[in-house]
């Protein structure tokens, strides 16, 4: 709508503003449900990351062959790791086990 209104400058700048001010991103992606060959050797895995962006925490998400993969990436020395992996940990074995229990 910006770009509609006001031109992409006007929406260039407004995209740029709110990436910079962003201290997260999250993003996700549908990958392809059956598998892949690359020269034909079969893709086991696919996952992707967002780089070069100024936020303080990136997660990308992509499924693939009814497999999700979760890639997480932080500025350095801007989050503890090990108790930022063991809360992600928590958090997966609770809806894990929340989606057994349904």
């Amino acid at each position: 709508m910006v770009k509609k209104f006001k031109g992409y400058e006007a929406a260039t700048e407004f995209i740029y503003s709110t990436v910079t001010n962003a201290s997260m991103v999250i993003s996700n992606m549908i990958g392809p449900v059956e598998q892949m060959a690359l020269a034909n050797h079969p893709v086991k895995g696919l996952y992707y990351s967002l780089v070069g962006t100024p936020e303080d925490l990136d997660i990308s998400i992509v499924s693939y062959m009814a497999k999700l993969s979760i890639t997480i990436g932080t500025k350095e020395g801007h989050i503890d790791v090990q108790k930022f992996k063991s809360c992600m940990e928590q958090a997966f074995d609770t809806i894990f086990k929340a989606a057994q229990n349904s």
